[in-house]
């Protein structure tokens, strides 16, 4: 189906050349196991079909390490196996501990905001109390104690469904 002209090594993944491929960019490049599995088919991979490598090498483009998923069961597979990202918090208004996905709390925001808080309304006190009272010791001590720890939650191998393991 499509002839491979060249194989190119870029970063984590190879390249074949495949300049009349639809998919190709300006330089005629399109990931080469995308290309072996479409040639393998006999029939071109849609925009939700990902071709996941079994032995997690991204360089082993042999049929036989290669299968066809969806995306989302791609994205299922990966981060059941190596786990979310969570951290503990202590609500700087009330004291609250509670836990929130890491990519929801103030640690990956580029905003001024140096603290999560349990609730919008507990966020709206201390933000109101931190204008009104500039960083006090107090306030300035609840800030530093917001994180109480970090760790991942896995999906796979526990009847619960997730089990926790603290990130160095």
């Amino acid at each position: 189906m499509w002839k491979i002209k060249k194989i190119v090594k870029k970063g984590d993944y190879e390249y074949a050349v495949v300049k009349e491929h639809p998919n190709a960019s300006l330089f005629g490049y399109v990931l080469h196991h995308r290309v072996v599995m479409e040639n393998h088919l006999g029939r071109i991979l849609n925009s939700k079909e990902v071709v996941h490598h079994k032995n997690e090498n991204k360089k082993d483009n042999r049929i036989e390490n290669l299968e066809v998923m969806l995306d989302r069961d791609h994205n299922t597979h990966h981060s059941g196996s190596i786990g979310r990202k969570y951290v503990e918090l202590k609500c700087p208004e009330c004291k609250m501990v509670f836990n929130r996905p890491h990519n929801v709390s103030h640690l990956t925001t580029s905003r001024e905001q140096q603290f999560t808080a349990c609730s919008k309304s507990c966020r709206g006190k201390f933000s109101r109390r931190l204008q009104l009272h500039g960083l006090t010791t107090e306030m300035e001590s609840a800030v530093s104690e917001n994180i109480v720890r970090e760790y991942r939650k896995y999906s796979h191998g526990n009847p619960e469904g997730t089990h926790d393991n603290e990130t160095p």
